[in-house]
C-alpha cells in the first residue's frame, strides 16, 4: 500500500481508502447503499452526467432527471433512451408552478434563472448569457404526490445542481421532505451569481427541515488564496 500511495502522489493523486475517506463518488454510493436508495430525483441534469455516473457507481435504482434547457434536453434525452429506470423531463423545479425565463449560458451547466454578477462573468468566461428560454417550472411536492407511485414506501435522494437556485427547488419540496432521505446541494461560499444564497443560508434552511451534513465536497476554489467558490454539500434527514 505505502508503494501505491508513493506512484499516486508522484503522477498527483492521493490514495484513500473508500470508506473511511470517500471521494465524491464513494460518498454517494455508501448513502445510496446505506440508506437503501430506491428513486434519484437529479434536477439540474444537464446533459445527463450525474445519472451516468450514478451507473457507472453500480446503481440500478430509478433515476429522474429535469433539464429544462432545449438544447441540454435533447443531450439528457439520447443519455437516457436505453435506460428504462431512467426518466427525463423537460422541466425545471422550484418553489411554485408556473412559466419563467431562464438564462442560457454559453456553457449549458452555467445556465440559471439568476443572472451572473461581475465576479462570475470575470472568474467564468463561459457564464456569458448567449439567449434567454421561457421554460415550465413544477415543485418537488407536486411531482412526487402525482408521478412517483408509494412514496410513503420510497427511499429518496434529491440531488440539486440549479445554479444559485437550490433554495428555491428545496422550498417547493416542504410538504414532501418526509419521504426525502438525503439531499446534495450546491452551496456558495462567494457568489457568482445575482441574489445567490450564501452558504449560511443554504444550511440554516436545510438544517431547520431537520437535514444534517456527511460531507462537503469543493467544487471550484479562488486561486489566488484557495478559498472556496462552491461545494457539493450531502446531507441526510435525521426526522427519517
Amino acid at each position: 500500500m505505502k508503494l501505491h500511495k508513493t506512484i499516486a502522489k508522484a503522477i498527483g493523486y492521493d490514495l484513500t481508502r473508500r470508506k473511511f475517506h470517500p471521494s465524491f463518488d464513494s460518498h454517494l454510493i455508501n448513502l445510496i447503499n446505506h440508506n437503501n436508495i430506491d428513486v434519484v430525483l437529479d434536477v439540474g441534469a444537464n446533459d445527463g452526467q450525474f445519472a451516468l455516473n450514478l451507473r457507472s457507481e453500480g446503481y440500478k435504482g430509478e433515476i429522474h432527471s429535469f433539464e429544462p434547457v432545449s438544447i441540454a434536453f435533447e443531450n439528457l434525452k439520447r443519455s437516457s433512451l436505453n435506460d428504462k429506470k431512467w426518466f427525463s423531463h423537460k422541466l425545471a423545479l422550484g418553489s411554485e408552478c408556473g412559466k419563467q425565463s431562464i438564462n442560457i449560458s454559453e456553457g449549458s451547466h452555467l445556465s440559471s434563472f439568476l443572472n451572473p454578477n461581475d465576479y462570475g462573468k470575470k472568474k467564468f468566461e463561459s457564464m456569458k448569457v448567449s439567449s434567454t428560454e421561457t421554460v415550465q417550472v413544477a415543485t418537488i411536492d407536486d411531482y412526487l404526490t402525482t408521478k412517483v407511485s408509494n412514496i410513503n414506501k420510497r427511499n429518496i435522494l434529491l440531488k440539486m445542481d440549479t445554479q444559485g437556485y437550490d433554495l428555491e427547488v428545496f422550498k417547493g419540496a416542504t410538504n414532501t421532505l418526509q419521504y426525502i432521505n438525503c439531499i446534495i446541494s450546491e452551496i456558495s461560499f462567494t457568489a457568482i451569481y445575482s441574489k445567490m444564497p450564501h452558504y449560511l443560508d443554504s444550511l440554516r434552511k436545510y438544517e431547520e427541515y431537520g437535514f444534517v451534513i456527511t460531507g462537503i465536497y469543493p467544487i471550484n476554489r479562488n486561486e489566488d488564496d484557495l478559498s472556496l467558490i462552491e461545494a457539493d454539500c450531502f446531507m441526510v434527514n435525521s426526522k427519517k
